[in-house]
C-alpha cells in the first residue's frame, strides 16, 4: 500500500514538473518585465520636478501657439505680409516686448509707394517716424540718387528731428559713481548732405557734411537729479547749455552680412573721420572725431551655430583752446540697441560711462535650439568688455569693465521679434526684454 502511494505521488510530481517545463519552453526570458517602482515621498517628488514645472507652464501656451500657427499658416502669412509691405515701400517698426519702452513707427519709401521705381530706379525719397516711450521721438526724411547717370556715384540730402526726454548722465571718466546720476532732455535738429561712390552694393565711400542744433533741458525722470542744478554744472560739463555744430569728413562702409538682423555669415566694417566746429568762435566746441566698428558673424560647422564678434572704438581730440561737448562723447552701458545712443555693456545701466574716448568688445555665441519654418529660437551666451578714457595714452587695463550672461532670442523671417537676456557684472544684474538685438 505504501509502495503504491509512493509511486502515485511520484507520478503526479513528474506530470506536474513536465507540465511546468512544457510551459517554460514557450516563455521568452528576454522579454521586459513590468516592475512596479516605489512611490517617492512628497518632498522627493517636489525636488525631482522643481526644475520641470516652470517649463511646463511655458510648454502649454507654446504648444497651443504652434498648433494655431500651423492651422492658420501664421508664419507664412506674416512673411507674405512683410514682403508685400516692403514691396510697397513700408518698413514698420514695433516694440511691444519691452517692459517700459513701448513704441513703434515706420519708414516709408515714397518712390515704391508711388509705383515710380520703374520710371525712377535710382531715385531715393524716404521719410520716417519713430516713437518709443521715455526714450525717443524721431522724424526725418532723405532724398537723393543711389546712382548718378548710371555710375557708382551717389548723393543724398537728409533732415532729422529727435527729442530724447530721459537721457542719463553720471559724469565724465571711468571712475564715476552710480549714485551721482542726473537726467536731461536732448532736442536735436540736424541737416545732412552726403556725396559718395559705391562700386558694388556692399562697399561704399562717402563724404558727409552735417549741421546739428542741440538743445539741453531738464529731463523727465523724477528719480534722478536735474543736470543743470546738480553736481555737473557749466564748468564741469562742456556743452551743458547746448551747441550748434558743423561737421564734415569721409566714411567707408563694407557690409557683407547675409541678413541685417539675423546674420550667420559675413560682417559689417565701418570707419569714419570727422572735423566738428561750433558756431561760437571764442572758446566754443572744436574737435576731431575718429571712430571704427567691426562685426563678424562666423558659422561654426552648421547654420545652427554662430559666433558673433563685435568691436567698436572712438576717440575725440579737442583743438587747443576749445572743448568736446559731453553729448557728442561716446558712452557705454546697456544693451546698445536702437534708439539708445550708448554702446553695448550689458551689466551696466545705459549711458553709465562717458568720456572723450571709448572701446568695447563683444563676443556672443548663438545656438539655434528650435526652428519651425521661418520661426527660430536661439539661446545666447555673451561676454562684453569695455572702457572709457580721455586719451588713448590714458587707457588702463585696470579700468576695463566686464559683463557676461545668457538669454534667448527669437526671429521670424529673419526679423528679430524678441530678445531676452540677463547680464551680470560688478554693479549687479540687468535684465532685458526687447524686440531688437544690439548687433
Amino acid at each position: 500500500m505504501t509502495v503504491r502511494c509512493g509511486v502515485a505521488v511520484l507520478a503526479v510530481s513528474v506530470f506536474l514538473s513536465g507540465s511546468t517545463f512544457a510551459q517554460g519552453t514557450d516563455y521568452d526570458r528576454y522579454a521586459p518585465e513590468l516592475r512596479k517602482s516605489e512611490t517617492p515621498s512628497g518632498a522627493a517628488n517636489i525636488a525631482r520636478h522643481l526644475l520641470v514645472y516652470p517649463f511646463e507652464l511655458l510648454k502649454w501656451p507654446t504648444d497651443r501657439g504652434m498648433v494655431m500657427m500651423e492651422e492658420y499658416r501664421l508664419d507664412k502669412k506674416f512673411a507674405w505680409m512683410m514682403e508685400k509691405m516692403k514691396e510697397n515701400g513700408i518698413d514698420p517698426y514695433l516694440n511691444v516686448m519691452s517692459f517700459n519702452n513701448l513704441g513703434g513707427g515706420a519708414s516709408i519709401d515714397l518712390i515704391r509707394l508711388g509705383r515710380l521705381k520703374t520710371q525712377l530706379p535710382d531715385a531715393v525719397a524716404q521719410t520716417w517716424l519713430y516713437y518709443d516711450y521715455s526714450i525717443n521721438f524721431e522724424a526725418g526724411a532723405k532724398i537723393g540718387l543711389d546712382r548718378i547717370l548710371d555710375t557708382g556715384f551717389r548723393t543724398y540730402g537728409s533732415f532729422k528731428y529727435e527729442k530724447r526726454p530721459e537721457e542719463h548722465f553720471f559724469g565724465i571718466g571711468p571712475h564715476t559713481s552710480r549714485g551721482d546720476g542726473y537726467v536731461y532732455k536732448l532736442e536735436n535738429t540736424s541737416l545732412g548732405y552726403t556725396f559718395g561712390y559705391s562700386p558694388k552694393p556692399e562697399l561704399g565711400y562717402d563724404f558727409n557734411l552735417s549741421y546739428k542744433h542741440v538743445n539741453i533741458y531738464g529731463g523727465r525722470d523724477g528719480s534722478m537729479g536735474q543736470l543743470r542744478t546738480g553736481l555737473f554744472t557749466d564748468d564741469r560739463t562742456p556743452g551743458i547749455r547746448g551747441d550748434e555744430l558743423l561737421g564734415l569728413g569721409p566714411e567707408v562702409t563694407w557690409d557683407t552680412r547675409d541678413a541685417k538682423e539675423n546674420s550667420i555669415r559675413g560682417g559689417l566694417h565701418r570707419a569714419a573721420v570727422n572735423f566738428n566746429k561750433g558756431f561760437d568762435n571764442s572758446n566754443g566746441a572744436m574737435y576731431m572725431k575718429y571712430d571704427a566698428e567691426i562685426s563678424r558673424y562666423i558659422r561654426l560647422w552648421s547654420d545652427r551655430r554662430t559666433l558673433v564678434l563685435h568691436a567698436y572704438g572712438e576717440t575725440n581730440s579737442e583743438i587747443p583752446g576749445y572743448y568736446i561737448p559731453f553729448h557728442q562723447m561716446p558712452r557705454l552701458g546697456g544693451m546698445g540697441e536702437y534708439p539708445r545712443m550708448c554702446h553695448t555693456l550689458r551689466s551696466y545701466e545705459f549711458n553709465r560711462f562717458t568720456d572723450a574716448s571709448a572701446f568695447t568688445y563683444n563676443m556672443e555665441y548663438r545656438y539655434n535650439i528650435w526652428k519651425y519654418r521661418e520661426f527660430k529660437v536661439d539661446s545666447t551666451v555673451f561676454w562684453d568688455t569695455g572702457e572709457v578714457f580721455r586719451k588713448i595714452s590714458e587707457f588702463q587695463l585696470g579700468d576695463i569693465r566686464n559683463s557676461y550672461g545668457m538669454g534667448f532670442r527669437t526671429s521670424l523671417a529673419n526679423v528679430s521679434v524678441l530678445t531676452v537676456q540677463l547680464a551680470l557684472g560688478e554693479e549687479g544684474a540687468q535684465f532685458y526684454v526687447h524686440s531688437k538685438t544690439p548687433f
